[in-house]
C-alpha cells in the first residue's frame, strides 16, 4: 500500500497528475450501501465530475446512482463486485469492487487511458485516503487500476429549528457556522447543508419558518463526540427558547421520513406526533432550550437529500 505522502513523491516528475481535493466514504451495512463523495482536483474540475458521473453510472453495475453537485460527484454504490468491460470512448472508467473490511472501505475503480491515471494517482493524492494499492499504474493508452483505501465513516443528519427571534438571529447561517467549526474536530467531516421550508402559515413562526439540516460524515465511534458538539455549540449561540435538534443516522432517507416531512411542510403537527413519530422510527430528538424546534428538525430531516425541492413553497 502506498500512502499519500508515497505518491506525492511517485509523481513529483509527472506535471499530468492533478490531485483530488477530498474524498469520503459513508457507509450502510445494514443496506449494503456505500456512498462516496469525490471532491475533484483542487475543487475546480467541473468537466471531470460530470465525465465521471457520466460514465461510471453507464459503465459500473455496483453504481446505483451517481449525479454531480459543482466538482463534487457523489456515487451510491451496491457492496460486491461486477466486473468491468471497458472500451475506449464509450466505458472507458469505472468501481468494480465495494468492500468494506474493519474500520475500512476499500473501492476498486479502473480506466483506460486519462481514466487511468485518475483512478490511481490523482485519487490517491485525495485527502481523507488512507492508501492505495496500485495493481496498474495507467497513463497513456494503458489500463490503471487501484484500490482505494478509506475510512469507514457513518453518514449523520442533524435537523436544527428555532434559533431565531423576531428581532435578531438566523437559523440556516448560524447552523453553518456550527458545522464548520465542529468539522475542526478530528474525524469529522461536514459534508452537506440544506435549507427545509416549513408550513409558511404557522401561527409561532419568526418571520420565513424555514429549518436547516446538517449532514456529516462521521468515524462509528465518534458519533456521540458530533452530536454533543452540535447540542453544546447551540445551547450556547441560540438566541431562541424553543430551540430543537432531530438526528437521523443513514444513507437514504426512508419513505416514512419524507411523508412525516411532507406533513410538517403542509399543516401544523403537534410535539406530542412529533415524539411518537420519532420514537417509532429511531429518531433522536434532543431539546436544547425548549421543545417547539423538535418539529421542524424532524420534519427538514426528509428533505436532507432534496435541496431544490426543500426550498420551495409546499
Amino acid at each position: 500500500m502506498l500512502t499519500r505522502a508515497q505518491i506525492r513523491n511517485k509523481v513529483r516528475n509527472k506535471p499530468w497528475v492533478t490531485p483530488f481535493d477530498k474524498i469520503i466514504a459513508v457507509c450502510d451495512e445494514k443496506n449494503k450501501l456505500i456512498q462516496i463523495y469525490e471532491d475533484h482536483a483542487h475543487s475546480k474540475c467541473y468537466g471531470a465530475a460530470a465525465w465521471s458521473a457520466y460514465h461510471y453510472k453507464r459503465t459500473s453495475r455496483l453504481v446505483v446512482d451517481a449525479w454531480r453537485d459543482g466538482p463534487r460527484d457523489i456515487f451510491m454504490l451496491k457492496i460486491g463486485k461486477g466486473k468491468l468491460k471497458l472500451v475506449p470512448s464509450f466505458s472507458s472508467g469505472g468501481i468494480e469492487q465495494a468492500e468494506i473490511s474493519g474500520n475500512e472501505c476499500r473501492i476498486t475503480y479502473a480506466g483506460l487511458a486519462g481514466a487511468g491515471v485518475g483512478v490511481t494517482m490523482c485519487r490517491g493524492l485525495a485527502k481523507g485516503v488512507k492508501g492505495v494499492e496500485i495493481i496498474e499504474e495507467g497513463g497513456g493508452n494503458k489500463l490503471g487500476k487501484a484500490i482505494l483505501i478509506l475510512p469507514k465513516m457513518v453518514k449523520i443528519h442533524i435537523g436544527i429549528d428555532d434559533t431565531d427571534r423576531s428581532d435578531a438571529g438566523a437559523t440556516w447561517s448560524l447552523a453553518n457556522e456550527i458545522g464548520v467549526k465542529v468539522a475542526e474536530k478530528k474525524c469529522i467531516e461536514y459534508i452537506n447543508h440544506t435549507l427545509v421550508q416549513l408550513f409558511p402559515m404557522a401561527p409561532n413562526k419568526t418571520k420565513n419558518c424555514v429549518a436547516t439540516v446538517l449532514t456529516f460524515a462521521v468515524q462509528p465511534d465518534k458519533k456521540e463526540t458530533l452530536i454533543k458538539s452540535v447540542s453544546k455549540l447551540l445551547k450556547r449561540e441560540t438566541l431562541s427558547r424553543d430551540t430543537g435538534i432531530a438526528v437521523f443516522e443513514g444513507i437514504k432517507i426512508p419513505n416514512q421520513l419524507t411523508k412525516f416531512a411532507d406533513k410538517v411542510r403542509s399543516k401544523l403537527i403537534s410535539v406530542e406526533d412529533t415524539l411518537k413519530f420519532a420514537d417509532k422510527y429511531s429518531i433522536e430528538l434532543i431539546e436544547i432550550t425548549g421543545e417547539a424546534g423538535l418539529v421542524g428538525a424532524a420534519g427538514a430531516l426528509g428533505y436532507a437529500e432534496r435541496h431544490e425541492e426543500a426550498v420551495k413553497l409546499p
